[in-house]
């Protein structure tokens, strides 16, 4: 049943519910850490910037859904070729069971391990990152595995037109 053209089609799908989430939860995560992110830009910033670190913090509240949802709808079309090719050897009975297993396997590797950098701004920062992105890889692992199955179904034959 592994298909890899399917697995790209149920990623894109994913990856667009996947990314708009994710850009939602990144915009009020950038306004809840708004101290944070202005402390830490004002440390990193040269003397002779331009920018003020209120400036790019506006920046950094504007570009940060849009690059969570462009990310989400990539990384939703990478996730799912490699589901689709890969989808007989993934742990699971269901579609879904496996989709929901490469959703951990994702948040594992991107917001555990990955975002362990993260911990310089505090751990308050860093298990917000861990909370929303477990959220995010369930959902889009849910999805991954329901439109896979879903695309993946044997068309229906009508009994009268069979044996035509």
């Amino acid at each position: 049943m592994g298909n890899t053209g399917n697995g790209v089609k149920a990623g894109v799908i994913a990856g667009i519910v996947y990314g708009i989430v994710l850009g939602v939860f990144s915009y009020f995560a950038v306004i809840a850490e708004k101290e944070t992110i202005i402390a830490a830009v004002t440390k990193s910033l040269p003397a002779n910037s331009p920018f003020t670190p209120d400036q790019l913090y506006g920046i950094v509240m504007l570009v940060t859904p849009g690059v969570a949802a462009v990310a989400g709808v990539i990384g939703g079309i990478i996730i799912g070729a490699i589901y689709g090719w890969l989808y007989e050897k993934i742990p699971g009975r269901t579609s879904i069971a496996k989709g929901i297993a490469v959703g951990i396997i994702i948040w594992v590797l991107v917001s555990v391990v990955g975002g362990a950098q993260n911990l310089q701004y505090g751990i308050t920062v860093y298990l917000t990152g861990v909370g929303v992105g477990i959220v995010g890889a369930l959902l889009f692992g849910t999805l991954l595995g329901y439109f896979f199955g879903r695309l993946s179904r044997p068309p229906k034959v009508d009994p009268a037109m069979a044996g035509l």
